[in-house]
């Protein structure tokens, strides 16, 4: 391991429970993390993929750290339990999905005297198995599009079961192998899908298919305690990077209540505790929705969610320290924020006519230029700018610029850099 920003002594809390190691990446997610916890006086210590991550400039981490294993390498195991008996911290936030997977595989070395803010193995495996969770939709009555396994497609129906356009992705994620190398790959007739079949026929039975249904990505923050939800966030993805399904680069705060009525349906049904982030296809004109897949973790719009009243990170917390203390604060709806990065790349995606979902074409240059210059307006929020805290934006900014043209983002903070 590496300290790639020296303890601040003064930021140090007495009590150990209120000291937090939270595995952030280098990303504007981690980085509100990192801030909600701090803002609300517990001490943070901050685990980033390179010293350019953004936690490693905040004024609210109290000292950042750089591990030299990756989760899923035999030192891992070792070298952050060095880290917490070093920090001597009362417990552990990570925030992506490799990081829950590997910690969930060791917790014992940890709890009871370290929590370990992670599913158990059980619920994690179920609630990142999509082919499950449409079974589990199925059942409850949750609107879901209509699919199977690649496998099965192919072989037991020829691929003429499910209706075009459809669309294809991983199955389970907390895999090493066989994960689609896109968030989400298109087949508009049935010469495509044989492409991808092609292309996936190794991993066939870890990829699922579904009829594609048009609208807006929703995803849903909740926080799950005692099995009720003690609050939520939702917001609409407005911009995506890359433009044919991949991560929110430009979000508003919003609230259906019948799509947060089915998220609470669908963690309740698995017992859920902590927090997740649960994805639907909204429709807004027919107000029509269907499930998409649920993430144990912060989702990637969380700088909006706590911009709007929402501090899911030290709600987390205070959930299993001192329950009794926690308060909700009033959602606001229609807060807009970006990844100024990311909104750069969809517009040079524009520009470029990149590949977008099914139904859809590209803005001509002048509305792409146009959006991205009114968004650019105070009305819309920077994920990284903070006035007190201003320093990890400009090293975003700096990192936007050797990005820049890039046909893809990563917002969670993933230890390789790769999409889960």
């Amino acid at each position: 391991m590496r300290c790639v920003k020296s303890l601040k002594k003064a930021l140090v809390q007495q009590d150990r429970k209120k000291r937090v190691l939270a595995i952030v990446g280098d990303t504007q997610v981690g980085l509100w993390v990192v801030r909600s916890l701090a803002r609300n006086g517990l001490t943070v210590h901050a685990i980033v993929n390179s010293a350019e991550g953004q936690s490693a400039h905040s004024r609210y981490s109290a000292s950042a750290w750089t591990l030299d294993h990756r989760p899923n390498q035999l030192g891992f195991a070792d070298e952050i339990e060095q880290l917490v008996r070093k920090l001597d911290v009362g417990s552990v936030i990570p925030v992506s999905e490799g990081y829950h997977n590997a910690l969930i595989s060791i917790r014992d070395r940890f709890e009871p005297q370290v929590h370990l803010f992670s599913p158990s193995r059980e619920l994690f495996d179920k609630s990142t198995d999509k082919d499950y969770l449409q079974t589990l939709c199925a059942e409850l009555g949750v609107p879901v599009a209509k699919g199977m396994r690649l496998d099965e497609l192919m072989a037991q129906h020829d691929g003429s079961a499910l209706k075009f356009p459809l669309v294809l992705r991983t199955r389970r994620q907390n895999i090493d192998a066989g994960k689609v190398p896109l968030k989400a790959a298109y087949a508009e007739n049935r010469e495509q899908l044989e492409g991808w079949y092609e292309q996936f026929k190794n991993f066939a039975d870890n990829v699922i298919v579904q009829e594609y249904h048009p609208g807006a990505e929703e995803h849903v923050q909740i926080l799950m305690h005692n099995g009720q939800p003690f609050a939520t966030g939702d917001y609409i993805g407005e911009h995506h990077m890359p433009l044919a399904g991949g991560v929110t680069v430009q979000r508003v705060s919003c609230h259906h209540q019948p799509v947060i009525d089915d998220t609470v349906k669908l963690l309740q049904a698995l017992n859920w505790q902590g927090v997740a982030g649960v994805q639907f296809h909204y429709d807004p004109e027919s107000e029509q929705y269907i499930f998409l897949e649920i993430n144990p973790r912060f989702s990637g719009g969380l700088p909006t969610v706590v911009m709007a009243g929402f501090e899911a990170p030290f709600l987390l917390w205070q959930s299993h320290f001192e329950p009794e203390n926690m308060q909700k604060k009033k959602y606001r709806i229609g807060l807009r924020s970006r990844i100024l990065g990311g909104c750069a790349n969809w517009l040079l995606g524009h520009l470029r006519k990149d590949l977008l979902p099914p139904g859809q074409s590209p803005l001509n240059p002048i509305a792409a230029i146009a959006i991205f210059l009114w968004n650019s307006g105070p009305w819309t929020k920077d994920d990284s700018f903070l006035l007190t805290d201003p320093k990890p934006f400009l090293v975003d900014f700096k990192q936007m610029l050797k990005k820049l043209g890039a046909r893809g983002h990563d917002i969670i903070g993933h230890p390789d850099g790769a999409h889960q």
